[in-house]
């Protein structure tokens, strides 16, 4: 049987990849920089764990052992793919890795400079069969990088102005991969992925506040406010410029446009704004902002991107 590795397994993608493949009695090979946290992840489903960091050439082979698929996730922080990435995609080659579905980023086919589009020339340059998933912005990226903002000022800020984003939920993105993974007719496809609609800023604060049942407002800063008071809010200067460069394009509307392609690969309609503000409401909660306050700074101090 095939046995599939998930780079990236603890993530709001790839737990979802993993249960996904499970479902579909796949062979899992869940790829975990610790070990203990993974298995309390997953403490509730039957995974193989194997200990895996790019930056680690003694964790490939146990990691590639018997695989022959990869779900592959570029860490955020890995920045050089030449340097990053390289050495774990040449060692894949050489053990027989036929086939690698890899979460690149919307619009990446116009952009060759960014890390995702570097890492896709990598995958074609080696000969691999492909599968390349473009999403739009992740509705998680609010329950996560954007948690803070909400929890703790009701506030959604971002520099997008009126500007559409065609949202995605991460689970739509982990049922995709697992349909490419595990049925036929997907090598040496690029899929741009999307929700159903596009909505502004506005419209996803009106729907968190009628959810929530408490104001949630757009604050839509300038782009240079929006980096200031980013990095004065604790978020690492790199990560903060990667941020408003996204959302400068998003501003000008490079995030707008809609696709059928998670309808076509699913076979029904994506998850709505509104469900993933339902299904993800317990982030959003304030207890007062005391616990909130503490568990941000404990996974700031982890160069979490909350």
């Amino acid at each position: 049987m095939t046995k599939i590795l998930v780079t990236g397994s603890t993530g709001n993608i790839g737990c979802h990849v993993v249960e996904e493949l499970i479902k579909r009695d796949g062979k899992v090979k869940a790829a975990v920089t610790n070990l203990d946290r993974g298995k309390k992840v997953f403490s509730d489903i039957n995974v193989e764990l194997v200990e895996f960091d790019f930056l680690r050439k003694d964790t490939y082979p146990q990691a590639l052992e018997g695989v022959s698929k990869i779900f592959l996730m570029r860490p955020p922080h890995l920045a050089k793919p030449k340097e990053d990435m390289l050495p774990f995609l040449n060692e894949a080659k050489k053990l027989g890795v036929n086939h690698i579905v890899f979460v690149s980023l919307l619009g990446v086919e116009k952009k060759p400079v960014v890390p995702h589009r570097k890492i896709e020339d990598l995958i074609r340059n080696l000969e691999f069969q492909y599968t390349f998933l473009r999403p739009s912005f992740f509705m998680q990226n609010l329950n996560t990088t954007h948690r803070e903002d909400v929890l703790l000022r009701n506030e959604l800020f971002m520099p997008v102005g009126k500007a559409k984003t065609s949202f995605i939920d991460t689970r739509d993105i982990a049922e995709v991969a697992a349909v490419c993974l595990t049925e036929d007719g997907h090598f040496y496809k690029a899929y741009t992925l999307t929700g159903s609609e596009a909505i502004t800023y506005y419209e996803a604060a009106s729907i968190m506040s009628d959810v929530l049942k408490r104001k949630i407002t757009y604050q839509n800063p300038g782009i240079i406010e929006f980096r200031k008071k980013l990095i004065a809010r604790g978020t690492p200067r790199n990560f903060a410029n990667v941020m408003t460069v996204l959302y400068t394009m998003t501003r000008l509307g490079n995030a707008k446009n809609v696709t059928d392609k998670v309808e076509r690969l699913l076979k029904r309609k994506p998850i709505t704004f509104r469900q993933y503000v339902k299904d993800y409401q317990h982030f959003f909660k304030n207890d007062n902002g005391t616990t909130v306050r503490r568990e941000i700074v404990e996974d700031k101090s982890k160069n979490k991107t909350l």
